[in-house]
């Protein structure tokens, strides 16, 4: 496999990539799994090959991939354990020479098929699980593909799960579907998955929902743990970057604001090409970028939907469109963004 990487990256017009590693430990309920082969996927549909696979984890859960500097997505399955494992910080950026990327595994269980009144559609109906009991105030989202990272609002969105965790889905067109869940402390539909935050993606990606039945799931969640702060950022292992502080009126630096980059002028509703974990007491923020261009740069308080009255928001004001231009490989420095109240008045 490392053979053919290696041609690919020859045949892209660029010497062969020296390779890197990926090491972690892969747990379950905080207690180390041995044998457990982590593959790298160049997304997150892992019913595609994958790129790399590791040796079996040892009994120190831990395991090595060694890829070389790009994206990946890191899952781990044992059908005869019934366990899977995620990463969450998929996708991880290896750009360094060592990363550490562990994985939390959870047991998994076939889903059921039962009869659905409309012979033109499907349904899928489920629980959501934390370390097997009910999880209230989860939303599971449906995906029609992986393109985005599994991320934002997605095909469908279920309201919160109730006491019993149950969640359903009705009218689905007869097609295939990603399933995540995710119950964030704040409450919030979208926006990145904090330290704390319960969050989950379906084993069984991509579920296939035949019309005139109904796909009955348990989907089980864990808990982000600190480790995997990072993970807020959409990072692309580039070099691009963009970085400064968030400011006040009077230049004084605001912690827990987000600075986001879109790629198109009218941000509306739709997903940032990037966004920062939450600013520090300096104010100090990181964008990583995917790519060069031309991107509109602000920061907020929230994410997800417009920014409401009383959020702190602002726009970077030193181009009239608000515009940053990036080329390959520009980190830029020195990219203040000042905030204020948003106003109705």
């Amino acid at each position: 496999m490392r053979n053919l990487l290696v041609f690919l990256l020859l045949l892209l017009g660029g010497g062969p990539a020296l390779a890197n590693t990926i090491e972690g430990r892969v747990v379950l309920g905080g207690e180390p799994v041995a044998g457990m082969r982590v593959a790298a996927y160049a997304g997150l549909d892992f019913s595609r090959p994958p790129l790399a696979v590791s040796a079996p984890s040892d009994d120190a859960g831990l395991y090595r991939l060694e890829l070389p500097p790009g994206l990946y997505a890191l899952f781990a399955g044992d059908a005869e354990r019934n366990l899977f494992a995620f990463c969450g910080r998929n996708p991880v950026a290896l750009a360094e020479e060592r990363v550490w990327a562990g994985l939390q595994a959870v047991r998994t269980a076939a889903p059921r098929v039962t009869p659905y009144a409309d012979a033109f559609n499907g349904a899928v109906e489920g629980v959501v699980l934390l370390d097997g009991e009910p999880v209230e105030g989860a939303r599971v989202y449906l995906y029609l593909d992986a393109a985005e990272d599994l991320k934002g609002q997605g095909y469908r969105m279920s309201p919160p799960t109730s006491a019993d965790g149950r969640f359903a889905f009705d009218g689905l067109p007869e097609t295939s579907y990603f399933l995540t869940a995710r119950k964030r402390e704040g409450g919030g539909r979208v926006g990145p998955v904090r330290e704390g935050d319960l969050f989950g993606v379906y084993f069984g990606n991509p579920l296939y929902v035949t019309a005139g039945r109904t796909q009955q799931i348990e989907l089980p969640l864990v808990r982000k743990v600190q480790d995997e702060n990072r993970s807020e950022t959409f990072v692309r292992a580039t070099g691009m970057a963009i970085a400064g502080r968030v400011i006040d009126a009077q230049g004084q630096p605001l912690a827990g604001l987000h600075v986001f980059a879109y790629t198109d002028r009218v941000i509306g509703h739709q997903r940032p090409a990037a966004l920062s974990p939450p600013t520090g007491a300096d104010g100090r923020y990181l964008v990583h970028l995917r790519e060069p261009g031309v991107y509109f740069v602000g920061a907020r308080e929230e994410y997800g939907d417009s920014p409401m009255p009383g959020e702190l928001f602002g726009m970077y004001d030193e181009s009239p469109d608000h515009s940053i231009r990036v080329t390959a490989g520009q980190r830029l420095e020195g990219i203040d963004i000042q905030v204020e109240p948003v106003s109705l008045d």
